[in-house]
């Protein structure tokens, strides 16, 4: 076998690097060589705080409550202190308002809430009795009431309540338009309006706790007719569906029992969803007769006329069910059977201590029970020297070890062996093997250490201990207090054996490496196996060294040799990959790294692979937080000469972005002209950048100024982001006063409570130090809360500790 050590002296010699001994026990923590890409000098590397989480992101304006629901407050407050409530008008609109613009759930509260406005409104109808709210208005907000997205952590008692207020109003307006109109209504839309209602009454009892009674009205209204439309079978079959979800949810297995009754009675269809429902049930419920013969139950689609196969979690729910009941009742027949000899064989009499095992006998019990078999034979041998010698080996011992490893019960697992040890039974390789797994599964990192020093000289390459092996060396591959002469062993030893590596052990060994500032190491590692492995296994290695990368406990020198193994090593990275690992570069103020990782990607010869729209947005984002003009000049010049990449507004807001924080705002806004002047138009974020290009230019508060009038022209909605945008442009172009003028109007015209970012951004923007002054003093005097919020971000100073202060504010924008 060749020396490794002369290889590694004569390529060190050649590259002109200091020879360095990895093994020698005196060595620093964390031995270093030089890396291939030439000297580290870093600059400290700035971690991301959690200032990031007030990352402007684009959103709904604030509200401080729903819609509507301050002035339906407002009713319940003025009925229970009697007090004159709201106009009727008011109400009626605050109501609508409510269900049109809520966007979470209905809890409790809220709908108890509302049910007391709708009160309020049936008692004051309008002038001329006309109800405030029209049938398919109610019949919206009912359907939004009960959808499932909208559900409640509670009871759900309001809404049951409020529920039933609604379908009795909307039966009560049919019957009211029958009554008043000169010719009776069809048949036709009287049966479906009744059908409506029976339906949405059955789907509304079974959501919120009275499925029994949403049972009997299913019996009693609504009955199935197999001649019917498709639509209206469906219907129906949906109606029982929930039935049975709301009896199962409210836990009454007797009342299941009785569902499935009533369904075989009136000849309901079995459709797929119902058979899900019942074979889940009866499975968690430990009742597998039941569940098997669900499943074996012939099933239709949901509109009652196809046969199908079941769904897949039915599947799943009953296999799961098989596994953990082992049909006890069939086992103890057997095991009779077995007994009825009058001298069981070895395989026999260890079938009996299994099962004895399974069902729960201890291992004093199983060693009385050996003592029994040993007696027996014995006798038996006495009576006929010709009867085989039977005793416990080896193999009855692993088999009670599996079944206490299967029982998750590694203190049994322990007993059993030491029982074989007292009977002179010794471990072999499988009994180590399991000895090694479920002591990791429990933690016991040494003990699992011991038993593969104890395996070490039985290894015969067996898959299952190979596979142990592998997993012993990946837990010991994350534990902070492991023994990485011993580990090393592990993985020379399985090398030496040419035993198989999982992807999982060679991701774990590279980031070990890695960590230990062993590049060459995880090189040579993953040369020898990452090209052995299909590409699904590739990915698992390929995503253990991005997440390395990402780490944000890992140095920016240690990621950027991640990077380099994985772009060298893992060419077909996608993009989806790639974009993250530059964005991490860039938050770490590495730019000339996020530039390579981008012309990497352009340059890339995959298509897959290469840069598109979304690897430059990312591109220019970064340079524009790093202030990186040469390389946004770079990167834009090589997106001029891309024919496959066309320009859209997100691209060009990122350019705009771009050439704005890098000072360049002139030409920041012609690409907002070009965004204005393209058929695809402006976005929101659009607009915030656009503003953003005015800070600090010539003139940046009348371009400000025109952008603003245009977007009021267009009656364009206003959000946070924008407004703050433009607020700030106005502050950085020293028109102070106008800007305070925006602030103290905010709330009041735009609904906008003055926070932590709004404020920051206007003494920020503030750039004179008497201003500051000024401003500092109006928030401390209007929002003091906020000002010891800034103060706890801390700031830094222009012009070298002689300009105006900067609090550490996120201002950052996306495209």
């Amino acid at each position: 076998m060749p020396s490794l050590l002369t290889r590694v002296v004569f390529r060190s010699i050649i590259a002109n690097e200091p020879l360095l001994y990895r093994g020698c026990r005196y060595q620093s923590p964390r031995p270093r060589i030089l890396p291939h890409h030439g000297a580290r000098s870093f600059p400290p590397v700035q971690r991301r705080t959690f200032l990031d989480l007030f990352k402007p992101q684009r959103k709904l304006k604030p509200m401080e409550m729903p819609a509507g629901l301050e002035k339906m407050i407002e009713l319940t407050y003025a009925q229970h202190n009697a007090l004159r409530p709201p106009k009727p008008t008011e109400v009626a609109e605050a109501f609508k308002a409510f269900f049109e613009q809520r966007k979470g759930a209905y809890e409790d509260y809220h709908i108890a809430t509302a049910h007391r406005a709708f009160l309020y409104l049936l008692e004051n109808p309008q002038g001329d009795e006309q109800p405030w709210l029209t049938k398919e208005e109610l019949k919206r907000v009912f359907g939004k009431m009960i959808h499932p997205s909208r559900r409640p952590e509670g009871n759900g008692q309001a809404h049951l309540a409020f529920g039933r207020a609604i379908l009795d109003e909307i039966a009560n307006m049919v019957e009211h338009k029958e009554m008043n109109d000169d010719v009776e209504s069809p048949k036709k839309d009287r049966r479906l309006e009744d059908t409506y209602t029976e339906v949405n009454s059955i789907h509304l009892l079974s959501l919120f706790g009275a499925a029994i009674e949403a049972r009997d009205m299913l019996i009693d209204k609504l009955q199935y007719d197999p001649n019917t439309t498709a639509q209206q079978r469906a219907t129906t079959l949906s109606a029982w569906k929930s039935v049975l979800g709301g009896l199962i949810q409210e836990g009454h297995p007797d009342e299941v029992l009785k569902w499935t009754d009533l369904l075989q009675e009136y000849s309901i269809p079995f459709t797929r969803q119902m058979q899900h429902k019942l074979v889940v049930f009866f499975a968690e419920h430990k009742d597998y007769e039941r569940a098997k013969f669900w499943y074996s139950r012939p099933v239709v689609t949901r509109w009652g006329d196809k046969s199908a196969q079941p769904m897949g979690g039915t599947s799943s729910a009953l296999l799961k069910a098989c596994a953990s009941n082992g049909d006890l009742s069939f086992g103890h027949q057997v095991v009779a059977t077995i007994l009825k000899d009058d001298m069981p064989n070895k395989e026999s009499w260890d079938a009996i201590f299994l099962w004895s095992a399974a069902i729960g006998k201890g291992v004093d019990e199983i060693d009385r029970m050996m003592n029994v078999l040993i007696r027996r034979n014995d006798e038996a041998r006495q009576k006929n020297p010709a009867v085989e010698v039977i005793r416990p080996d080896i193999e009855t011992i692993n088999a009670l070890v599996e079944v206490s490893m299967a029982k998750q019960d590694p203190y049994s697992a322990e007993r059993y062996i030491a029982l074989g040890e007292k009977r002179g039974i010794w471990p072999n390789e499988k009994t180590y093997t399991m000895q090694i797994q479920y002591r990791i599964s429990v933690g016991d990192i040494d003990g699992a250490r011991a038993a593969y020093f104890n395996l070490q000289g039985n290894i015969s390459g067996a898959e299952q201990t190979v596979g142990v092996i592998n997993q012993l060396i990946q837990v010991l591959c994350i534990s902070k207090q492991h023994h990485f002469d011993e580990l090393m062993t592990m993985v020379d030893d399985l090398h030496e054996r040419k035993a198989h590596f999982a992807a999982e052990t060679v991701a774990a060994l590279t980031l070990l490496h890695l960590r230990r500032g062993e590049i060459h190491d995880a090189m040579d590692l993953l040369q020898v196996h990452a090209h052995q492995y299909s590409p699904t296994q590739r990915v698992v290695i390929q995503k253990a060294l991005s997440g390395f990368i990402l780490d944000g406990e890992t140095s920016t020198a240690d990621a950027w040799d991640g990077y380099q193994i994985l772009r060298n090593v893992f060419p077909e990275t996608p993009r989806e990959v790639r974009i993250p690992i530059m964005n991490e570069f860039f938050a770490r103020k590495r730019s000339d790294m996020g530039c390579h990782v981008f012309f990497h990607m352009r340059d890339h010869p995959v298509d897959t692979q290469r840069a598109n729209q979304d690897v430059y947005a990312a591109a220019f984002v970064g340079f524009a937080r790093c202030a990186d003009a040469e390389s946004l000049e770079l990167a834009h010049n090589q997106l001029k000469l891309d024919v496959k990449v066309d320009m859209d507004t997100r691209l060009r807001n990122s350019l705009m972005l771009a050439y704005a924080a890098t000072g360049e705002n002139l030409k920041a806004l012609r690409f907002w002209r070009e965004i204005c002047e393209s058929k695809e138009g402006p976005s929101y974020n659009s607009i915030a950048i656009a503003f953003r290009s005015c800070e600090g230019m010539h003139l940046g508060g009348e371009h400000a100024r025109s952008i603003w009038k245009r977007l009021k022209e267009q009656d364009v909605e206003i959000d946070k982001t924008i407004w703050t945008a433009y607020m700030a442009a106005i502050a950085r172009n020293h028109h102070h006063d106008e800007a305070q003028a925006l602030i103290e109007t905010v709330e009041e015209e735009y609904s906008f409570t003055p926070d932590l970012h709004i404020l920051g951004s206007w003494f920020n923007m503030t750039v004179n130090s008497d201003k500051q002054e000024h401003v500092e003093e109006w928030i401390k005097q209007r929002y003091p809360e906020v000002w010891k919020e800034m103060e706890g971000l801390g700031y830094w100073v222009t012009m070298e500790g002689f300009g105006y202060r900067q609090y550490n504010i996120n201002r950052d924008l996306d495209p």
